[in-house]
């Protein structure tokens, strides 16, 4: 095998990304030979010309915490990228929690770090727990088929969240047009701005009420943390940000991620098997996810760009080069999971990068974590024979229009 020493990338070599490929839920093979041959690869990205990929789990380590590898603002003009706009979350407003400093950026998310610990969340657990269950109960009621999807997958998060924002539920609906929105890789900048007036508008009613009447939610603590310390602590351009990230991260993810995991565990009954054994066992459970979470693409990862040269193991990127970082590939890396393509749900060597790393990483991972351990242990306990309802070539997916992508529906029985 040639060394990535003696390898040099040729323009005729050039990829275009992301690359296709024929289970949608697979990792595609390409990424393991450029681990291999060529872990930081030049890629025509689908807009704005030529990026670097960094595809081992150490570089994008890496790239995540590096202060040197910034967020994309929207006024770093034409970058390459996945969106056919700008980057889904960049800004040129310093009224994005994207836009601001690591510093501000820090301070902001200590407002609420206590309300998404580890410990947190297991607070939260016997509530997921009774959604989880009344969901079930609905879907018996109406019998089989059902869509795991629309049924159970998104409901769960949707409702922890907007209990933990204080956001009636009645609205959910507005909230995953909104977040699908957030996301969309065809949208222009001007769709997305529309969309950003309404999200501020909605909230506003919602700050003023929390203002008047404040409860235990997440948007009463940052009313509270502006209106003591004012714009110097948090600003309401600031607030809402932070509303609409945590509702397109926390719904759209984890309901993906189960369903994405769904689709692959439902074929594979050996493994089904081995979740069942585990249903009692919190610990074992939560080892099953964190494997769960390492084999379930839901994304092909995050971009950065270079505000200084950084180097990945020999190669030096100079400052102003968008770098892709590709949390698939890093939870596929042979030098941190042996034999990546088998599941182990009593892997060790983690942690997966499926949150990210660093003063970005996803904050609510601990609740993910928490969800995606119930909805599966809910799931299996009280529909033990549950299987797939349609040959798995007939599942309809999602079009290709987000960040994200899986079924749009996922039939099942039992």
């Amino acid at each position: 095998m040639m060394s990535e020493e003696q390898h040099v990338q040729t323009a005729d070599e050039i990829l275009n990304y992301p690359f296709p490929t024929e289970n949608r839920l697979q990792c595609p093979a390409e990424y393991k030979r450029l681990r291999q041959e060529c872990p930081v690869a030049r890629v025509h990205m689908p807009y704005g010309g030529d990026a670097y990929l960094l595809t081992r789990y150490a570089d994008v380590a890496k790239a995540f915490q590096d202060p040197r590898c910034g967020m994309i603002q929207r006024s770093d003009g034409d970058v390459p990228r996945i969106e056919a706009g700008d980057v889904v979350g960049a800004s040129s407003s310093n009224e994005s929690l994207f836009s601001v400093s690591d510093k501000r950026h820090n301070k902001i998310r200590r407002l609420v770090t206590q309300l998404f610990t580890v410990q947190h969340a297991n607070t939260l657990r016997a509530r997921v727990v009774e959604v989880t269950n009344e969901l079930i109960d609905a879907m018996e009621r109406s019998g089989p088929p059902a869509d795991l999807f629309e049924d159970y997958a998104i409901q769960t998060p949707m409702t922890v969240l907007c209990e933990l924002l204080g956001i009636p539920r009645k609205d959910e609906k507005l909230w995953r047009e909104w977040g699908r929105t957030a996301i969309s890789k065809t949208v222009s900048v001007e769709q997305r701005q529309a969309q950003w007036q309404k999200v501020a508008l909605y909230l506003k009613d919602i700050i003023e009420q929390e203002r008047q009447n404040p409860r235990n939610t997440i948007i009463s603590v940052l009313v509270k943390a502006h209106d003591e310390g004012g714009d110097e602590v948090l600003t309401e351009g600031e607030m809402y940000s932070f509303a609409l990230g945590l509702i397109v991260a926390g719904f759209e993810t984890v309901s993906t991620t189960f369903t994405n995991s769904a689709f692959i565990l439902l074929q594979r009954p050996d493994l089904l098997e081995q979740l069942k054994e585990r249903v009692d066992d919190p610990e074992r459970m939560a080892s099953a996810v964190e494997e769960i979470l390492r084999i379930t693409p839901v994304g092909n990862g995050r971009p950065r760009i270079t505000r200084d040269a950084v180097a990945f193991g020999d190669k030096t990127i100079p400052s102003g080069e968008v770098i892709f970082l590709s949390t698939l590939s890093a939870n596929y890396d042979e030098e941190r999971f042996p034999d990546p393509e088998k599941v182990d749900f009593d892997r060790t060597g983690g942690p997966v990068m499926s949150f990210g790393r660093g003063i970005h990483a996803c904050l609510g991972q601990q609740i993910a974590r928490m969800e995606l351990q119930t909805l599966w242990s809910t799931l299996l306990k009280r529909l033990p024979t549950i299987r797939l309802a349609v040959p798995p070539e007939e599942v309809p997916w999602r079009p290709d229009e987000t960040l994200t992508y899986g079924p749009a529906h996922l039939p099942v029985t039992w």
